[in-house]
């Protein structure tokens, strides 16, 4: 990772900090929270209609795959069910196997960003990625970042009010 463009290697160290090449903020990575995080607290609202862990962790999950799809040339899908673009259908319940199911996916997902990261060319950062869009690799790879960062705290956020309230 060292031999990385630091344009692209401060948005990767973001999302998927290493022991030597920590993130400057600190905070733990959507992968990290998600660590110990039992089906219940999974799919446990904080106020009704909100989303829950699930729901951003895929979030999370479609747009990092939306991103590599763009800045790697290769079409691939994720491989849940939609209420609307790149939010999970909302369920009450999942079990144990449907959530490491889910957790594999988002892992899976993470991996093939963080390696369509190292192989970009950095001559392509401002240029268009994909069709029908003026956005260049540089605002999406910053943005998916950003995003990724955003919707991590939101999750960490949910895990502590679970946990306050004695869920496990």
């Amino acid at each position: 990772m060292n031999n990385l463009d630091p344009r692209i290697k401060t948005a990767l160290i973001s999302i998927n900090p290493t022991t030597e090449n920590p993130a400057w903020h600190g905070a733990p990575t959507a992968l990290g929270v998600l660590r110990g995080v039992s089906p219940v607290i999974a799919v446990w609202r904080p106020y009704p209609g909100g989303n829950n862990i699930r729901e951003i962790a895929l979030h999370i999950a479609f747009w990092e795959n939306s991103v590599a799809n763009r800045i790697s040339g290769k079409k691939v899908l994720v491989g849940f069910q939609q209420k609307k673009t790149g939010w999970a259908m909302m369920v009450d319940t999942i079990d144990m196997k449907q959530w490491k199911r889910e957790i594999g996916l988002i892992r899976a997902t993470h991996e093939r960003l963080t390696k369509s990261l190292i192989s970009f060319d950095p001559g392509m950062l401002y240029q268009p990625v994909g069709v029908r869009t003026m956005r260049n690799a540089s605002e999406l790879i910053h943005g998916v970042a950003e995003h990724s960062l955003y919707h991590t705290a939101q999750m960490e956020m949910i895990k502590t009010l679970a946990r306050q309230k004695g869920m496990k």
